[in-house]
């Protein structure tokens, strides 16, 4: 069968000790798992003496589907999982944490090892990307746990709903997904200079349309883009163009933008699942529902507006 591995890391301002108590508690989990969040009524059954050898915990969820992972071993800087997949398809992984202390802090890395089943050997480098993305959200939010006591980042699946006509004023970019935090307020405050500028009317909330997502590379092709009501003629390297009218798919997120991975992939997750056919390209934007100076981030709205077939 084809064995795939998977590690992520991250740096936590935190002790060693206080870490590993937290991730070998699995009752935690719902807090920080990059699955869980997109299905907090998922009924979790745990067992044994959580944060000790042999505790576990079972899932059967409608999104995440069913399964059941118990640790097997822990020490100081260690610990030792078995995961084993129920639905929707049958399969086992060793999953592990190491960390590696610091002093005040520490680095931690989680490891999956599995094997797909062999009629699912084309979705190896597929499967090793999607984890690794899922397990770097994860990282994020138990890092949030840990550091802040919360995880700000609650998702709301809003389901079906109709793109009307929107003309827009842009910037076309490119950039990675740890650079598009800075990258995107950037191009704003560009584009309010020449809105200023120009004496143009915004007409509505501005967005960020992705033309293109390379899941290997982690690079978008997007437009960061603030609406307008008529064509206006602009000056490179503004551009102006629109959005179609036609169906969408929409998630909205509540919380701090380091979080709209979640999001993203609940979106995604989501329209699977339920049999929701996207387009490829443009692939979506993220429309920012609320001004992230003048609201706490608690309250950050954004939407993620995935374009339907």
């Amino acid at each position: 069968m084809p064995a795939y591995e998977v590690i992520k890391s991250i740096k936590i301002n935190k002790p060693t000790a206080e870490v590993i108590n937290l991730v070998a508690d699995f009752k935690t989990w719902p807090t920080w798992s990059p699955w869980l969040i997109m299905e907090p009524d998922c009924p979790i059954t745990y067992s044994g003496d959580q944060g000790k050898e042999g505790s576990g915990y079972y899932w059967k969820g409608n999104l995440v589907g069913e399964g059941k992972m118990q640790l097997l071993e822990r020490s100081a800087v260690n610990l030792d999982m078995a995961l084993e997949f129920i639905k929707p398809f049958k399969s086992k992984a060793v999953v592990g944490f190491q960390l590696n202390d610091l002093g005040d802090s520490c680095e931690i890395s989680w490891i999956m090892k599995g094997n797909l089943p062999w009629f699912l050997f084309f979705m190896k480098n597929m499967m090793k990307l999607m984890i690794g993305m899922d397990y770097e959200r994860g990282l994020k939010m138990l890092k949030s746990l840990l550091e802040t006591g919360e995880v700000q980042s609650n998702l709301e699946l809003k389901g079906k709903q109709t793109q009307t006509l929107q003309y827009y004023i842009g910037l076309q970019s490119e950039a990675s997904i740890k650079e598009l935090p800075e990258l995107i307020p950037a191009d704003f405050g560009r584009l309010n200079t020449y809105f200023t500028e120009k004496n143009i009317e915004p007409d509505g909330a501005p967005f960020s349309m992705y033309h293109k997502m390379d899941m290997k590379t982690g690079i978008s092709q997007l437009v960061n883009c603030f609406p307008v009501k008529v064509p206006i003629i602009v000056e490179p390297p503004f551009i102006c163009d629109k959005l179609p009218q036609g169906n969408t798919y929409v998630v909205k997120h509540t919380g701090k933008y380091e979080f709209m991975g979640n999001a993203w992939s609940y979106a995604m997750f989501a329209a699977r699942n339920f049999k929701v056919k996207l387009r490829k390209q443009p692939v979506g934007y993220e429309n920012y529902i609320s001004d992230p100076t003048a609201v706490d981030s608690k309250e950050l709205v954004t939407e993620v507006v995935l374009f339907t077939r």
